[in-house]
């Protein structure tokens, strides 16, 4: 990954393409599905409809400040991309696939009202593709600037 500010695009397009795919299965699951209260009897994994009308974890919030809480958390992201693009690739990287994930999440607010989750584990957590995708941007952003922090303080002494 030693030239990826310079073809970051390239790493990224795959990430785009999972987020349109998990919009399309969305659309899919709404039309298809099953709500989650029809599961009698849960399984592990199952596909059925929840309707996030709050943060995470079904927090629940006004529609508005969802949307102005993901604004302010999208500026960051994009700010830690360019700062960090050309001296720490993986962080810009790490901090896109967060940005990227969370605009799927964002479109369906605004499109539905709520977000669309269908990956129902247990008969309780309920997930979709762009939330995976936050959960493993939140992961290799940890690993990215903890391996940063250990080079800096390598490079020191």
């Amino acid at each position: 990954m030693k030239n990826l500010s310079k073809h970051l695009y390239w790493f990224l397009l795959p990430i785009i393409l999972l987020v349109g795919l998990d919009e399309w299965i969305k659309a899919f699951a709404l039309a298809h599905f099953p709500d989650e209260s029809a599961l009698t009897n849960p399984n592990f994994l199952n596909f059925a409809i929840h309707k996030n009308w709050g943060l995470a974890f079904d927090i629940p919030f006004r529609r508005e400040f969802i949307l102005l809480i993901s604004l302010v958390i999208g500026y960051f992201l994009v700010d830690m991309l360019i700062k960090n693009v050309k001296s720490h690739p993986k962080i810009a990287f790490s901090s896109a696939v967060i940005l990227i994930g969370a605009i799927g999440n964002v479109f369906d607010r605004i499109y539905y009202g709520f977000t669309v989750d269908y990956l129902i584990f247990f008969g309780r957590s309920a997930l979709n593709l762009s939330d995976l995708l936050i959960v493993l941007g939140v992961i290799l952003l940890l690993i990215s600037s903890r391996r940063s922090t250990q080079e800096q303080t390598h490079k020191a002494n």
